[in-house]
């Protein structure tokens, strides 16, 4: 008879983040929740990572390198090699609470095994600053197409899921290939939500997002927009509701080129199809934020 797997398999996507990952594997070795296996996947690094990794003394540590495809291919390796009944993708860089298991356990048991639900996050600059709690999540079956408002730490999902639904391998699309994995899982199931907070984003100048040119921020929003659209499922479900992920799109690219200090006349292009596409878009802090630094860029 074949061992009995954990309940939790959570896979560590990683990519030359050794000075990050280390701090990331203590949080979740300090777990109140002990049943789960940890699965670094590292993406062909070229850092000290499997030293780091290699060196930390747990036996629920799996090691496994692959060459680089970026981190929907990784996680996508890391979900065939998982055994546990959940999946937890978990950024490399990022930090789990001590109840992070223990609350995912309890929402398993009180909700009938869900197929697919998210914990809730909160931010931080820096790891010991106070962190900055998150707007609350009502409904995120409505609200996934309006902007992506989860966390990737958060999400869990039964194994057998990943496996038939894997995220889009495309290079192009890194940065948005969750969210398009997101839409289209709540396209097909009820994605539950729990208000507690269990993991912390942390936020530093090398996040990927803050990181691309004018070329790679464009060409990644369009191919959002095609892989969304081209779910026959995703159009049954939402319709002309997707008009929302469009704009909210459309104001991501303005925000990133804003970041990467593109020009303003680009910036305010994709900001005023944005709204034009869906007037809400005026009332995210997104807009407010892009219009800063286009303010700002002119004190420079």
């Amino acid at each position: 008879m074949a061992d009995k797997g954990p309940l939790f398999s959570v896979i560590i996507p990683t990519y030359n983040r050794s000075n990050f990952l280390y701090q990331t594997i203590l949080s979740l070795q300090a777990q109140d929740f002990k049943d789960f296996e940890l699965l670094v996947i590292d993406d062909g690094s070229t850092d000290n990572t499997e030293e780091v990794v290699l060196n930390i003394q747990d036996s629920r540590i799996i090691y496994l390198k692959k060459k680089n495809e970026e981190r929907a291919a990784a996680r996508n390796y890391g979900a065939q090699h998982a055994k546990g009944v959940y999946i937890n993708f978990f950024d490399s860089d990022d930090l789990a609470y001590s109840n992070h298991l223990s609350t995912a356990k309890d929402f398993i048991n009180n909700n009938s095994s869900p197929a697919i639900f998210h914990l809730h996050y909160d931010i931080k600059e820096k790891t010991d600053q106070a962190p900055r709690q998150i707007k609350a999540i009502r409904n995120i079956n409505d609200q996934i197409i309006s902007g992506n408002l989860l966390s990737c730490n958060g999400v869990f999902m039964q194994k057998e899921l990943a496996l038939e639904n894997p995220f889009n391998q495309d290079r192009d699309l890194s940065a948005l290939e969750d969210w398009e994995l997101w839409i289209r899982m709540a396209s097909r199931f009820e994605f539950k939500h729990s208000p507690l907070v269990t993991t912390s984003v942390i936020h530093h100048a090398d996040r990927s997002v803050f990181t691309a040119d004018q070329h790679k921020i464009q060409k990644k929003a369009e191919l959002f927009v095609r892989y969304v659209f081209a779910d026959a499922v995703n159009i049954k479900v939402y319709g002309k509701k997707l008009r929302k992920t469009e704009a909210s799109t459309e104001t991501y690219v303005a925000l990133h080129l804003a970041i990467a200090k593109s020009s303003n006349k680009h910036v305010l292009r994709h900001l005023v199809r944005g709204v034009s596409k869906n007037p809400g878009e005026i009332l995210k802090k997104r807009f407010f934020v892009t219009l800063k630094l286009i303010l700002l860029s002119f004190r420079v």
